[in-house]
């Protein structure tokens, strides 16, 4: 058993033994962030009565003697599956679930079973929409989970179309809008020729076994404007961000301010269309917002963990914070104060003499009077 422990103790997964009377004798750290109950209050309890899991169309799962145990009595083996179960603060979990038995030898016939899960993202994580990424660099996928690729995708005209119409949220963008911005230098018939090739290149891209390009189901075409149809369901990565953070900061828990804060981090995967930078989609102010919100956002989660003593892991929170913007201050600020309330002087010291070196290098000022008193604490100025 103490084997299984320490592989379980180091997977990303929730890891749950349960022993042959259904009672969780082990809940890993991952258990501990997804459904929120602490190992000491979940060990001990009757799974059923923890989980109150149930398909998504309401059939009860978890109950005494559920089938996962007859099946396992009867030696079948068990697919992973959907559960809806209930967390920490009573809301509904979707997670994926496999079930090993390890149990071992003839003298023990009664199962030991490890149910291994990660949360599933339904709804708000567009599964079975069109998902467009532009946090980082440009990246679709089709209902179907299919990423879009292929050599006309990889012309920066064709993501940069699509991008900036999904920036439009569904509203008509007139040719002669389109032709200026990403042809200036040209004349407006050659412009509008390259329009066309490119809309056929993005509609092929986004629809390969599409017969006639006319027919898109995305990129529509009416009164000599282009738009993305708003009647078929796409998820804008951007619209999903800034959700997931209102969520969080409106969280009644800090549990649920946590995870809700981690789903808005995981989506933060780059800079604000890293790879359109040259065009004249991508515009600085929205990347300076969005970069913004996202360190702050970090800030906020670091706060979230050390209010519930979880010091470690908002220190590297805010390390994740100043490995984007090295001069950031208020993270700097935080980390100090974290250290210097562990007592860890010389630590204190280190993110003292990191902030002054960057904000010399790149902006040439000094810190301000609030981190210069943090760094006389540290014994540093």
């Amino acid at each position: 058993m103490e084997e299984y422990l320490h592989v379980f103790g180091r997977t990303g997964d929730s890891a749950v033994i349960i022993d042959s009377q259904q009672t969780i004798v082990y809940w890993n750290a991952s258990a501990e962030k997804v459904l929120g109950y602490p190992a000491r209050e979940a060990v001990g309890k009757q799974c059923w009565e923890l989980f109150h899991g149930r398909t998504e169309i309401g059939e009860r799962v978890c109950q005494p003697n559920c089938q996962i145990i007859n099946k396992i009595n009867r030696g079948e083996t068990i697919g992973h599956f959907n559960l809806v179960v209930k967390d920490y603060q009573d809301d509904d979990v979707v997670i994926n679930i496999s079930t090993l038995n390890i149990s071992q030898g003839d003298e023990n016939p009664h199962p030991v079973l490890v149910q291994l899960s990660h949360e599933v993202d339904t709804g708000i994580l567009g599964n079975g929409k069109l998902k467009i990424h532009l946090l980082g660099t440009t990246a679709v996928t089709t209902p179907k989970g299919i990423q879009v690729q292929g050599e006309l995708w990889h012309r920066i005209k064709v993501r940069a179309l699509l991008a900036f119409l999904a920036l439009q949220q569904d509203r008509p963008v007139s040719r002669d809008i389109l032709v200026e911005l990403l042809w200036p230098e040209l004349d407006y018939n050659a412009a509008l020729r390259n329009l066309n090739t490119t809309i056929y290149n993005l509609r092929k891209s986004l629809e390969p076994e599409l017969k006639r390009v006319a027919n898109s189901a995305y990129i529509l075409y009416e009164g000599g404007s282009y738009f993305l149809n708003g009647d078929v369901d796409y998820w804008l990565d951007i619209d999903i961000f800034e959700e997931y953070i209102k969520q969080a900061r409106f969280s009644t828990t800090i549990r649920t301010a946590i995870k809700t804060y981690e789903k808005a981090i995981a989506l933060y995967r780059g800079e604000y269309l890293a790879d359109l930078q040259t065009t004249a989609v991508w515009s600085a102010a929205e990347h300076i917002r969005l970069q913004e919100l996202y360190l702050t956002s970090l800030e906020e989660l670091g706060t979230q963990y050390e209010a519930i003593q979880e010091d470690t892991h908002a220190k590297e929170i805010y390390l994740k914070a100043l490995s984007v913007d090295c001069a950031r201050e208020s993270t700097v600020q935080k980390l100090m104060k974290l250290a210097l309330r562990q007592g860890d002087f010389a630590i204190a010291r280190s993110h003292c003499n990191r902030l002054i070196n960057c904000l010399q290098k790149e902006l040439d000022i000094t810190p301000s009077p609030v981190t210069q008193a943090l760094c006389k604490q540290a014994k540093c100025l």
